[in-house]
């Protein structure tokens, strides 16, 4: 009785494996899996996947919070340096600068 038991189990567990193995290579399951892909490097990525509009727009603004101070303190680095100057453009400037092309 277990030896039959047994071998239906090893005869199911085939046929379920060789149907979905024929499944995953096809275009559909091509589909799923990366949608799967795309939910897990979500989920490792910061776990963004599924979450609400207010927890995507928090995350966004923390993040170019943090952009916004390192962009000022390597501009302050480059202010500090002697060997820098201030460029600074006036609108005539750049007028002229279209005249000439013309």
């Amino acid at each position: 009785m277990k030896k039959r038991r047994f071998l239906v189990g090893v005869i199911l567990g085939s046929v379920a494996g060789y149907f979905a193995s024929r499944y995953l290579v096809s275009e559909s399951g091509q589909k799923v899996l990366e949608n799967i892909k795309t939910i897990r490097s979500d989920f490792n990525n910061g776990g963004m996947g599924l979450a609400d509009k207010n927890n995507l727009i928090n995350n966004f603004n923390e993040k170019t919070d943090a952009l916004k101070d390192t962009m000022i303190d390597k501009a302050q680095k480059y202010a500090d340096d002697e060997d820098t100057t201030d460029i600074v453009f006036d609108e005539k400037d750049i007028k002229n600068t279209d005249d000439k092309k013309d």
